[in-house]
């Protein structure tokens, strides 16, 4: 297919063809979105929420749905949560807890592998996906294998017509003899939410 011809299908999609990718490009964050995560880290207001957000995590280990919604995401090679929207929140807040997450993950030996921004049209509504992909920093071990940590983290951030939906994140690790066997989840959970300090 020729760059016209992509360019030409992206713009007069047909709507039985399936969602159409109107921007893909490296996420990056502008001075004032900088400025406001900066106001954000050093308030109260980060330690209030990752303090709500733990409590609701384990809350719903046991089986109790408290007023921000989290969600737990669990499979043998997976692990992770994803947190609803709440309007008490502003989406500046959002944003930064977003961009926090990736920060924390940042202090555990990872990289940030990839980070980017996809505008996707569906069929009734505009979808927004931001993500910070992080790798471990693949130290070697002694016995050869190559450290994963906790996996590979996958943080999102998705928005509904602009407007802030949910933030994920995920370990996902490798079943590999070239690697060390994974670190627990759950000690990755305390030490995001700094409760093991």
């Amino acid at each position: 297919m020729s760059f016209f011809d992509d360019i030409y299908n992206k713009i007069f999609k047909g709507k039985d063809e399936g969602p159409a990718e109107l921007i893909h490009e490296t996420l990056e964050r502008t001075s004032r979105e900088s400025e406001s995560f900066q106001s954000w880290l050093d308030s109260s207001k980060r330690a209030e929420l990752m303090t709500e957000i733990y409590n609701a995590y384990h809350l719903k280990k046991k089986g109790i749905v408290t007023k921000l919604n989290v969600h737990l995401l669990e499979t043998k090679y997976s692990n992770g949560f994803a947190v609803t929207y709440d309007n008490d929140m502003s989406s500046d807040e959002f944003r930064n807890l977003f961009d926090y997450l990736k920060e924390k993950t940042l202090d555990f030996e990872y990289r940030l592998a990839q980070n980017d921004r996809r505008i996707i049209d569906r069929a009734s509504f505009e979808e927004v996906i931001e993500k910070w992909y992080l790798k471990p920093q693949g130290l070697e071990l002694e016995e050869k294998k190559t450290n994963q940590l906790y996996g590979n983290i996958l943080i999102e951030y998705v928005m509904i017509d602009r407007k802030p939906s949910y933030i994920k994140l995920m370990a996902n690790i490798y079943q590999d003899r070239l690697y060390s066997e994974a670190l627990p989840f759950e000690e990755f959970i305390e030490k995001l939410f700094d409760r093991n300090l």
